[in-house]
């Protein structure tokens, strides 16, 4: 059954959007409720799977990373898992969606300049079962926000 979330793990994880370094006692206090009610909730929002995991959101341009592209990928039925999974496995991959329609999945790239990007895209274009890329060049990133918007 799913985790029932409330308002009150909402509005601590509305808190750790924008501070994820935010402490228990912190948070707590600009919520009105105990440090233990806020580390409580936080371990069962963890085991329930609602935060997945904890981690640092980097600036990829600040690393060099300033070329990205999304790439429309067709893929042979048979084998979309399996396909998949090996872009899951690829570095510069950062996103990847499955999709309904025209394409199978759509997957988001980065490299340190257009040859790079052009370099994954080949990679990915020899995979067994990858019948298609479209690739469309990233000219600017207007919003890349990890936040949902609910929250």
């Amino acid at each position: 059954m799913a985790e029932e979330v409330d308002e009150l793990d909402k509005k601590i994880l509305s808190i750790l959007y924008e501070d994820g370094r935010a402490s228990f006692a912190d948070i707590g206090r600009k919520l009105g409720v105990s440090e233990n009610t806020v580390r409580f909730r936080f371990n069962r929002l963890v085991r329930s799977g609602v935060i997945r995991r904890i981690t640092a959101l980097v600036d990829h341009s600040k690393l060099g990373l300033k070329n990205s592209a999304a790439l429309m990928i067709k893929i042979d039925p048979s084998e979309l898992d399996r396909v998949l999974e090996e872009l899951k496995a690829m570095r510069e991959v950062h996103n990847i969606y499955q999709l309904s329609g025209d394409y199978d999945a759509i997957a988001v790239v980065v490299g340190y300049d257009l040859d790079h990007v052009r370099e994954v895209v080949d990679r990915i274009k020899k995979l067994k079962g990858v019948s298609a890329v479209n690739t469309f060049v990233t000219l600017r990133v207007v919003k890349a926000d990890t936040r949902y918007v609910y929250v």
